[in-house]
């Protein structure tokens, strides 16, 4: 749940409290800014006298986990409740930066403390903090080189953002090969997205399934610009072709663990980092009644990268793990998705565009893995029926 601490300094023992009183915070660290822009928190902040410093990264709470449907405000909305409430506000995503300059996000908070340092909201000497960092004890190097880029993010925001972007790994994503796209039309966020995912899907099983996908994308496509220039439908369609058709199986998970490209960036955050053990809880054992993970070590990896292959065998007669009820429903879901976006781009009018649109958005509810995902398949299909479509 949301963390709210006060902390006051004094030169004197005549502060009754820690507590702050409304109007009277120096300076709000707005680590979690959806719990910061809460009006109660707001409340402390004074435009004539506090300073914030915020972190747009976005912590999603437990109703948005549970819930797909309850979605993050927007950003920008949140730091203007923060700026109305304060003097001045300092932002930048503090997640991301931290990730790129450090591997790991643990250092992320030290990066706020810096900012707050730097813009004047955190009246303490520099030696000081560094001090007492030291005397935690705890990543010390880290945390006090994330103190200091967080002072560069005040100082000289256009060098921390330079530090940042050549900081990030350049991997180049799979994108599509010319000739799958050769025969199609669409173009903007259309063909940036399905540039993307049909790469992804080649990767994931085949060039066949990465074709059958192009293709479906652009009937729709077609049928789409016949009554509007909005690209909405073939947007929607393309996201959700591509989430119900690459399910992450046993052959996926497999493929993604003995990616080259995955190995070498647990080398880069833990250097020697080689003898990896993975825990997993296979669909397989949890039905024979194994409870918790179990742990697969480096001899076991020759398996993974045999079973990565064996996705050859994916929804065939030979697939011995398509036949649980899991991957059955997957199919059908892949099955009808398809048929439905085409039955309704064929049929698509101006007044049908909108819930064709919504109902190609719907694959976003079908989250999580086993009992959790077969649960919101049943919200899937509720919704299905709500939007009067017959399965």
């Amino acid at each position: 749940g949301p963390v709210v601490s006060h902390l006051r300094f004094s030169t004197t023992a005549l502060e009754p409290s820690n507590r702050l009183t409304s109007g009277s915070a120096d300076c709000i660290i707005a680590i979690d800014l959806l719990t910061a822009t809460d009006n109660r928190n707001l409340a402390y902040g004074s435009a004539e006298r506090t300073v914030a410093v915020a972190s747009t990264s976005q912590t999603p709470t437990g109703d948005m986990v549970y819930d797909k449907s309850v979605a993050y405000p927007d950003t920008q909305s949140l730091l203007d409740r923060l700026t109305v409430a304060t003097q001045a506000v300092t932002h930048f995503d503090a997640l991301a930066a931290a990730e790129a300059l450090f591997g790991n996000t643990a250092a992320a908070n030290f990066l706020v403390i810096g900012a707050a340092f730097q813009n004047g909201g955190l009246r303490l000497p520099e030696a000081s903090i560094e001090e007492a960092i030291g005397i935690n004890g705890v990543a010390v190097a880290a945390n006090v080189a994330a103190f200091r880029w967080g002072r560069v993010a005040v100082a000289n925001p256009a060098a921390f953002a330079a530090a940042v972007d050549a900081a990030r790994p350049k991997t180049a994503p799979a994108v599509a090969s010319p000739e799958l796209l050769a025969s199609t039309t669409f173009d903007g966020e259309v063909r940036r997205l399905v540039e993307l995912r049909a790469g992804e899907l080649v990767r994931y099983q085949n060039a066949k399934v990465a074709r059958r996908y192009v293709e479906t994308v652009q009937a729709v496509w077609q049928s789409e610009r016949t009554i509007t220039d909005n690209t909405a439908f073939s947007e929607a369609v393309a996201r959700g072709l591509h989430k119900f058709t690459a399910y992450k199986d046993e052959y996926e998970v497999a493929r993604l663990l003995v990616d080259p490209a995955f190995l070498a960036d647990v080398q880069a955050q833990v250097p020697g980092g080689e003898n990896l053990t993975y825990r997993l809880h296979p669909p397989a054992l949890r039905a024979m009644g194994r409870a918790k993970k179990v742990g697969f070590g480096p001899k076991s990896h020759v398996a993974l990268k045999l079973l990565a292959k064996a996705k050859v065998l994916r929804g065939t007669k030979l697939d011995p793990f398509g036949y649980a009820h899991v991957r059955k429903v997957e199919r059908q879901l892949l099955s009808h998705y398809t048929d439905m976006v085409l039955r309704l781009a064929a049929e698509l009018t101006t007044d049908s565009y909108s819930s064709a649109v919504e109902a190609a958005g719907l694959p976003d509810i079908v989250r999580g893995y086993e009992d959790v995902k077969l649960g919101n398949v049943e919200q899937y299909w509720a919704r299905v029926r709500d939007l009067g479509i017959t399965a």
